[in-house]
């Protein structure tokens, strides 16, 4: 590894606390969302590592933060994949310089953090080293996607990990519905439920069905049929848990109405203000919660979060026995942006008027 430069580029939030208040209240993006500019680069903690970034993924937290929640100057995105620059004194993880590295971050709430930068800090614990069967581009998919499907499958939703002992094979396997199973998330979700053991009920559209079979899906159902929510209920009478991967437009109440006669549990993405319907727990799960520190969104008026042990230590549990299990788990369909920090505004701009469908964005900085 070359010299450490003092400063960097970096993407970051370029809105008015007016303005994200604005489009928190009419959902209608106005002004500047993002600028590249040049930022020092973050001094690392004893216990953190950092990262020279070589290639991020997108998700659809990327713009919302950069629309409502990033305050100016924030570096925006969380997942990447790169290599190791620096290792703190004390950092766990037995990490060395030049090491493969990938993982998630809290991007889009602060100043010196966040993956569209060309340097990147991390608790050395909160990252995992990537097998050479795993790509630059696929290792950055295992980021808040894999994540969120961990942590609603092992944490919320009480599936086995997929760490312990190998699951044996069961005449009647337990039973998941996951809702719009053609997601990144829901990709990995079914996944992991498949290898913990369960049968895999989802929801897609018809050009998605394949897709979904491919990556383990047992059974899968249009969403949109009149019929859907009573064929399912029909072929599987006990389901008793849901991942909700969707979060709008009814998804919540769809998988409810499924599992309301188990009077079972739903983990839902987005907050609907809502952890009980006709008997049913809804649970929402925010990834976040995982990196151990208290946050607000909007200060000072917005909500704030706590951080929970619980998630964190999911978090370092997952990410530490990644490297072994990501042999087993196939990424989501990538498409490639054009390479460098330039092109992630366009990116973060498909997502936002979702013209992304099935595939994840991924883009190489250098």
């Amino acid at each position: 590894m070359g010299e450490i430069p003092q400063s960097m580029k970096a993407l970051v939030g370029n809105r008015s606390l007016l303005t994200r208040f604005s489009n928190y209240a009419w959902s209608r993006p106005s002004g500047d969302g993002v600028k590249l500019t040049t930022i020092p680069v973050p001094e690392i903690k004893n216990n953190e590592i950092l990262v020279r970034v070589r290639c991020v993924a997108l998700n659809p937290t990327d713009f919302k933060h950069v629309d409502i929640l990033a305050p100016r100057g924030a570096i925006i995105g969380c997942d990447y994949s790169g290599t190791v620059a620096k290792v703190g004194c004390k950092a766990p993880g037995n990490w060395a310089v030049g090491d493969r590295v990938a993982g998630w971050t809290h991007g889009g709430l602060y100043t010196d953090r966040g993956s569209f930068a060309e340097y990147l800090k991390i608790p050395g614990d909160l990252a995992w080293k990537p097998p050479s069967t795993v790509s630059d581009k696929e290792a950055a998919t295992f980021g808040v996607s894999a994540v969120t499907a961990m942590m609603a499958l092992n944490v919320r939703l009480g599936v086995p990990w997929t760490d312990n002992a190998p699951m044996e094979a069961q005449l009647d396997p337990p039973i998941i519905l996951i809702y719009s199973g053609a997601t990144a998330a829901g990709l990995y979700a079914i996944q992991l439920a498949k290898l913990a053991g369960l049968k895999v009920v989802t929801t897609a559209s018809p050009r998605s069905h394949n897709l979904v079979k491919q990556y383990g899906a047992d059974d899968v159902f249009d969403y949109k049929s009149p019929t859907a929510i009573e064929d399912i209920k029909r072929a599987y009478p006990d389901i008793n848990r849901a991942m909700d991967c969707f979060s709008e437009a009814g998804s919540t109440e769809f998988c409810v109405r499924v599992i309301q006669d188990s009077c079972g549990r739903v983990v839902t993405l987005l907050d609907s203000g809502k952890t009980e319907i006709d008997g049913v727990k809804i649970d929402f799960m925010l990834g976040y919660t995982a990196f151990n520190e208290d946050f607000q969104w909007l200060p000072p008026f917005g909500p704030k979060f706590v951080a929970k042990t619980s998630d964190h230590e999911a978090l370092r549990r997952f990410y530490g026995s990644l490297t072994q299990l990501s042999v087993q788990l196939k990424p989501p369909p990538m498409k490639s942006l054009h390479p460098g920090l330039e092109s992630l505004p366009e990116g973060l701009d498909l997502l936002r008027k979702g013209k992304v469908s099935g595939t994840k964005l991924v883009s190489t900085l250098y």
